[in-house]
């Protein structure tokens, strides 16, 4: 089996429109194999995400050594994505490793005023070797105390102008979800995203989809949201394991390796779950 790195773009190209790319943030080898694993099985397509800080602590060029020789073993084709960077030269160092896709986005950490000019350069400055996803505003998260299903404030004929400025690849914005979330309980702007959809033509990323609201999501993704970003159901699925496991009186308490046996079970039952929902999902409406 071979496995290839594309673009975020290229990936989308094998999908049907309803269908949306999941992006699985991980951390280490321990949540990356099971998603390889996950993927391989299913022949399905991939986009494997780690943030600065997890790149960061492999190296950028460890990261992408890792990911490569595990789509290789598993036959998968996927993309390497930098998540969540408010740097330019991260970026040009992560693409310099062999990462096919960037999120740029302001958290605030960037000089105000100055995001839409990065996003032009960055845009210029990579064509089409890179998948780029630029962020309109700023993403909601559970610290910022927002409620339950609120419908968003971003209006879709400035996310359209803003993408006519900065062209993404994709194109994110706040529609409603919240980063964080353990629990599924959160509503998304569907009214939105299908506008945003329409009057730009692109692909809609979602981010914070761990506590989206499983039915909110599929309407979603009919609407125009192409990449679904998962990290907290991944992280939370990976560490009840591992204290399970730990405070227990099995192998895994004992040995790392029947450790990481477990949290592969684990893992692979949720990576298996968003890509056959999301991913491979059957077609909802005739």
């Amino acid at each position: 089996m071979t496995g290839y790195a594309r673009t975020a773009t290229e990936l989308l190209g094998m999908l049907r429109s309803d269908q949306a790319l999941c992006a699985f943030n991980v951390e280490n080898f321990d949540t990356l194999r099971p998603a390889m694993m996950a993927a391989g099985e299913m022949e399905c397509p991939v986009i494997i995400a780690w943030t600065v800080p997890a790149a960061q602590y492999l190296g950028y060029d460890g990261t992408a050594r890792l990911v490569g020789a595990l789509a290789e073993e598993y036959g998968v084709d996927y993309s390497l994505h930098l998540d969540h960077c408010e740097s330019e030269d991260e970026i040009r160092r992560a693409v310099d490793a062999g990462f096919t896709s960037a999120n740029f986005l302001d958290e605030g950490a960037i000089t105000p005023g100055s995001y839409l000019s990065s996003a032009e350069a960055l845009r210029s400055e990579f064509g089409a070797e890179v998948s780029l996803e630029f962020v309109f505003g700023q993403l909601g998260h559970i610290e910022d105390g927002h409620g339950h299903g609120a419908r968003s404030v971003v209006a879709a004929v400035d996310v359209a102008a803003f993408a006519d400025s900065c062209k993404p690849d994709i194109v994110g914005f706040e529609c409603g979800s919240l980063h964080g979330m353990r629990s599924r309980a959160q509503g998304i702007d569907v009214d939105l995203i299908e506008k945003v959809s329409k009057s730009t033509g692109l692909p809609i990323v979602l981010h914070g989809s761990s506590g989206v609201r499983e039915e909110a999501l599929q309407d979603g993704i009919d609407a125009g949201i192409r990449k679904v970003n998962i990290e907290t159901a991944i992280r939370t699925a990976y560490l009840d394991t591992v204290r399970t496991e730990v405070n227990g009186d099995g192998a895994a308490s004992r040995k790392p390796r029947y450790l990481t046996m477990a949290t592969d079970a684990a893992l692979r039952e949720t990576f298996t779950a968003f890509l056959r929902s999301y991913t491979l999902r059957t077609r909802r409406h005739v």
